[in-house]
């Protein structure tokens, strides 16, 4: 019985950290898996639209790294699909988690044509 008690206790301690540390962040710990089922991939530019993303939510790149990449960029190399030579942060695990910081975040594809093709999203929290 003292074993069941002790394991009572202990998942008892881990969700009131848990739960401590949502009301600590302000419970934004959403996800968002950018592009839903058809993930990181062309025409994803508008999935953004009516998503309540927030400051504080993570955006969950999926893609094939040896095809994909994600890049923050400025609104500039966003607009123009312009890969910028310095500057700029390069993601390219294939499974990358991005915190959502407050303002405008912009991301494409370096692949060449693939931006272009819509594989870029602008975020504003």
């Amino acid at each position: 019985m003292a074993r069941g008690s002790i394991s009572s206790v202990i998942l008892v301690l881990l969700l009131g950290v848990i739960c401590t540390a949502t009301v600590v962040y302000g419970g934004h710990q959403v996800w968002w898996l950018v592009g839903g089922d058809n993930r990181w991939s062309f025409g994803v530019d508008g999935w953004v639209k009516d998503k309540p993303i927030q400051a504080g939510n993570t955006l969950v790149f999926r893609y094939d790294p040896a095809i994909h990449d994600v890049v923050e960029v400025d609104e500039a190399a966003y607009n123009t699909c312009t890969v910028p030579i310095s500057g700029g942060t390069w993601h390219t695990s294939g499974r990358d988690h991005i915190n959502v910081r407050e303002g405008k975040s912009f991301f494409i594809c370096s692949t060449p044509g693939h931006c272009a093709k819509g594989m870029k999203i602008a975020i504003t929290a």
